[in-house]
């Protein structure tokens, strides 16, 4: 995947998470606040777990369902 693709990828996920959060608010009370958030899929597996002591990130795992109108 080129970078360009890397990054409209990442912007599509960003969008559908926006999304299901103003469909379902409480989805940020599960985040701590300062936490980083990764999005994982098919294309993005877990990383390994970082040394430091910042705020444990969160996970997100995308399931997006589509449907054609």
């Amino acid at each position: 995947m080129t970078n360009r693709e890397q990054i409209q990828h990442d912007i599509v996920i960003a969008f559908d998470f926006a999304e299901q959060i103003i469909d379902n608010p409480g989805l940020l009370d599960k985040i701590p606040e300062g936490a980083s958030v990764t999005f994982l899929d098919d294309d993005n597996v877990k990383p390994e777990k970082p040394l430091n002591k910042q705020p444990a990130p969160k996970y997100v795992k995308d399931k997006r369902h589509f449907e054609v109108l």
